[in-house]
């Protein structure tokens, strides 16, 4: 790895190190990290790279940059992958919490100037969802046409028509969102994260990573990081999700729009979706056992799962000023 540095970077490397699921160079007293970058153009690159530096302007501490190549590329490949080079500072302390930090990147992203497309996912939620849907939909057809050639095709097989429904039903909440209610400041796009759980500078391990940036709308970062505190703590995350959208709305209140996506992303079955196309991906049969294992956690909790989102507006707390429109097949809260 120190050669393949070398040759696209033009850096001798002093020392190498493994860090979490990245590894560090140092080179000069300067620290780097090698990151993956599968998926994505030199185009959202640029973008990211230009989210970071503004967001360095405004004085974010712990921002990570791009470095280019010799070629003037942003990706390089590596053993057949293709990886990226970022300036990654030590991470420090972080003063605020989640909530109000996520406010404030979030509200610089919205004033931000620089002209963002290839990142661009606002108002994209139905269609991307939609993609993802049809093809799982024809992989899951062409199944069980052929049969079930192991257990987990079974399980998918048999599951499939369920999270079909809870996906079709978030497309329609958002389509229901787009029309009933009037986006405020706060629905502006703002810089958000691919998956904001994965981002290593929320638990304080990691720098922010230009590698980890996206321009959505705000719910995003907000949905996925209370789906995380209920994938650990199960309906026993309320006052986890209550303090962090306090601290959130301490800087920047939301919208009835706002909330109304929030709803709409958790009740998409991202983690079924992920698990399924991530088994079906693996290559190694050691992870093939593990995606096995969380879609049998996956479906023994889906009943609880619906009681979280049936229970949603007063788990977070709004119930008495913001009107979530209720999914009739759920249980009462």
């Amino acid at each position: 790895m120190e050669k393949w540095v070398y040759e696209q970077y033009g850096m001798r490397v002093e020392r190498l190190e493994r860090r979490g699921t990245h590894t560090a160079v140092w080179h000069k007293q300067e620290r780097f990290l090698i990151v993956p970058a599968d998926g994505r153009s030199e185009a959202e690159m640029e973008e990211r790279q230009q989210m970071s530096r503004y967001l360095r302007t405004k004085g974010v501490g712990s921002v990570g940059e791009l470095v280019k190549t010799t070629s003037g590329t942003y990706i390089a490949t590596w053993d057949g992958k293709l990886m990226a080079l970022v300036r990654a500072p030590l991470p420090t302390a972080r003063f605020r919490s989640l909530g109000r930090e996520l406010a404030v990147i979030h509200e610089y992203g919205r004033s931000c100037p620089l002209p963002i497309t290839a990142c661009r996912r606002i108002g994209q939620w139905r269609e991307l969802w939609a993609k993802r849907i049809d093809q799982m939909e024809a992989f899951w057809a062409n199944m069980l046409a052929t049969g079930p050639a192991s257990p987990f095709d079974r399980l998918f097989i048999e599951s499939f028509p369920y999270y079909l429904g809870l996906a079709e039903n978030a497309i329609q909440y958002v389509a229901d969102t787009e029309l009933d209610e009037e986006p405020l400041r706060i629905d502006y796009a703002a810089f958000c994260h691919e998956r904001l759980p994965q981002a290593g500078w929320v638990e304080g391990a990691e720098a922010k990573l230009p590698i980890d940036w996206v321009y959505d709308h705000c719910a995003r970062d907000l949905a996925e990081w209370v789906r995380h505190l209920y994938h650990q703590r199960g309906l026993g995350c309320q006052r986890a999700v209550r303090q962090f959208f306090q601290d959130y709305g301490h800087l920047s209140p939301l919208s009835p729009f706002a909330w109304r996506l929030i709803y709409a992303r958790l009740l998409f079955p991202l983690p079924y979706f992920e698990c399924v196309e991530s088994y079906y991906t693996a290559v190694d049969r050691n992870e093939q056992v593990r995606y096995e294992g969380e879609l049998h956690r996956l479906l023994d909790g889906s009943h609880e799962y619906e009681r979280f989102l049936a229970s949603f507006a007063e788990i977070a707390g709004i119930s008495e000023r913001v009107r979530l429109p209720v999914i009739e097949w759920l249980p009462s809260a």
